[in-house]
């Protein structure tokens, strides 16, 4: 039986909200991963033990907490759990990750001196930002296409 036709927007609206937010959680995803690959892999990201691209976070409509001791969020089921509309915020548990990405000169709470040039890897992952949503939509597109 054919649909009517108000009920054929009704369908199709909910088939593009829907691809909307895959699209919006496989570009936040192809995020989160930029923000972690390390140096000897192809990113920008700094490695020595890989505690830092570990201590990546997510939090679902809420700013990531980066005291000590504060609960670590989990990225992906921040992703997982978002929905059209949602705010996705990802940052690092690691108290340097600030200092590995915007660089740091002078001394530091223990007396230690420093005199290291950023890496701004977050800087660098938000400018592919366009560029992961459209492989985001790409990868969707050709899943519907099936």
């Amino acid at each position: 039986m054919a649909l009517s036709f108000s009920a054929y927007v009704t369908e199709w609206t909910r088939q593009s909200e829907a691809r909307m937010l895959a699209v919006f959680k496989r570009a936040v995803e192809l995020l989160a991963d930029e923000l972690t690959y390390g140096r000897q892999n192809g990113g920008r990201v700094p490695w020595v033990t890989g505690n830092m691209a570990r201590s990546l976070t997510g939090m679902l409509n809420g700013l990531v907490q980066t005291a000590e001791g504060a609960p670590p969020g989990d990225a992906g089921a921040a992703i997982a759990m978002a929905t059209i509309g949602d705010f996705i915020h990802l940052g690092f548990q690691a108290g340097y990750a600030r200092r590995v990405n915007s660089g740091f000169v002078g001394q530091d709470s223990l007396g230690r001196n420093y005199n290291q040039t950023g890496a701004n890897f977050v800087e660098y992952a938000a400018t592919q930002w366009p560029t992961m949503v459209a492989l985001a939509a790409e990868e969707i597109q050709a899943m519907v296409m099936r």
